[in-house]
């Protein structure tokens, strides 16, 4: 009976033995199926994060780019600023250049003779002052000046209506 008995139990042994090994079987066929599931969502993942690493690189060269043009821009800007303040220092040489030639031709229409002193009747009477007469491109105002008297006054003692001058009109030009 032991021999009996020793063959059961060898006999059960090696049936649960080789239940084992079926459970075994279908457990690593599941793990296996798992680890298959693994590698496919490890490669999806790993092609989402050469996406990313893609689209990274992009995005630093697209902020390279604007930050090269943002210096130019900058240093456009500059450049346009530095041109602006030449350009109004132009402007206020050009105005002071032009204060002296009115400045100029004045003292020189005073003195060259370009008007004669002359008396002239106005309606008060008799006044000194001097004949010019007008050549083209000459204004009022110019005139005015070189004689140093109001164009107002020049108006007044040749009843002129407007400042509006001819080429070879004569104007009495009253004395200060």
């Amino acid at each position: 009976m032991k021999q009996v008995l020793v063959g059961l139990l060898g006999a059960g042994l090696m049936m649960a033995g080789g239940c084992v090994t079926l459970v075994d079987q279908s457990v690593m066929a599941q793990q296996q199926a798992d680890m298959e599931k693994m590698k496919d969502d490890v490669q999806r993942i790993q092609e989402k994060v050469n996406g990313i690493e893609m689209e990274q690189q992009n995005l630093a060269r697209d902020i390279g780019t604007a930050r090269g043009t943002s210096q130019e821009d900058s240093v456009l800007r500059n450049r346009m600023d530095v041109l602006e303040r030449q350009v109004q220092f132009l402007a206020a040489g050009r105005e002071t250049d032009r204060k002296q030639i009115v400045s100029q031709v004045a003292s020189l229409v005073s003195t060259s003779g370009g008007g004669t002193t002359s008396a002239h009747g106005g309606k008060s009477g008799s006044q000194t002052g001097y004949e010019h007469v007008v050549e083209a491109g000459q204004t009022l105002s110019a005139i005015a000046a070189a004689y140093k008297v109001s164009t107002s006054s020049i108006k007044k003692a040749n009843n002129l209506k407007s400042s509006t001058l001819r080429a070879g009109q004569k104007l009495f030009i009253p004395a200060n």
